[in-house]
C-alpha cells in the first residue's frame, strides 16, 4: 500500500484486522527492487487502490503481517537505501527514519473464501 494512499483516504488497520479492499494487479513496483535489492517486487500480487476502478469488487481479507518501507529519494528512489520494519499496526501518518522517507506498507493478507452454500 503506497504511503500516499493511506494518508489520502486510508483507514488504519492492524495484524488480525478484517479489511475490504479494492485490489488491482501490481504496477510500478520495480522501485522496490531498486531500494531493497531482494526481488520483493516479484512477491507482490496485488496493490490496494482507493482511486482505481470502482467497478472492481472489494476483496475481504484478514491482515496477517505488516511492514513499513522507508528509503531515500534524490529525487528518484536511491538504490540500496530501503529499510523494511515489521509493525503490528498501519497508522494513517508515519514518520520518516532520518533521511529515509516513509514510502508505504508491505501487507500480507489472507483472502476470505466465499461460502457457496
Amino acid at each position: 500500500m503506497a504511503g500516499w494512499q493511506m494518508e489520502c483516504c486510508g483507514t488504519p488497520f492492524q495484524v488480525g484486522s478484517s479489511v475490504s479492499w479494492r485490489l488491482r494487479p501490481p504496477t510500478d513496483v520495480g522501485w522496490l527492487d531498486t531500494v531493497l535489492h531482494d526481488s520483493v517486487a516479484a512477491t507482490i500480487d496485488a496493490i490496494e487502490d482507493h482511486h482505481g476502478d470502482s467497478s472492481v469488487p472489494p476483496t475481504m481479507a484478514t491482515v496477517v503481517s505488516i511492514a513499513t518501507v522507508h528509503c531515500r529519494f534524490a529525487p528518484e528512489p536511491v538504490a540500496g537505501s530501503g529499510v523494511v520494519t515489521p509493525v503490528v499496526a498501519a497508522e494513517k501518518w508515519n514518520s520518516d527514519l532520518g533521511d529515509r522517507r516513509f514510502a508505504g506498507f508491505l501487507v500480507r493478507v489472507v483472502a476470505a473464501v466465499p461460502n457457496d452454500e
